[in-house]
């Protein structure tokens, strides 16, 4: 399993905008591509507006194949033209299991 995290901060007077369009296109999007998003947080103490998503994937090829598919997808580029202006300092990571032969936690079924 390969985790990828990506976190960004927005200016509070986008963070209403942001959670619309994300709700309204963005998410459904993703689910479209069948990707297994566990979901996104925003911070409640710490820096202010910081967002995280954590997604999942059963490794880096799969990842690779269906993030370039996303990527690629008109309607994503739409949705961009209006959140991208609003995201500072994103970062992508991508993990895996420190611990190979244990139990993770999945979003398979």
């Amino acid at each position: 399993m390969v985790l990828m995290k990506i976190s960004y901060r927005l200016r509070a007077h986008h963070v209403a905008t942001y959670d619309r369009v994300f709700a309204e296109h963005t998410l459904p999007l993703i689910r479209d591509h069948g990707f297994r998003f566990w979901g996104i947080w925003r911070t409640i103490v710490g820096d202010a507006q910081e967002y995280l998503e954590l997604w999942e994937f059963d490794s880096i090829s799969e990842f690779d194949e269906k993030w370039k598919r996303l990527m690629a997808d008109p309607k994503l580029q739409e949705i961009f033209e209006t959140t991208g202006p609003m995201v500072e300092d994103e970062k992508i990571a991508l993990f895996e299991p420190a611990l190979p032969g244990e139990r993770t936690i999945s979003m398979r079924h």
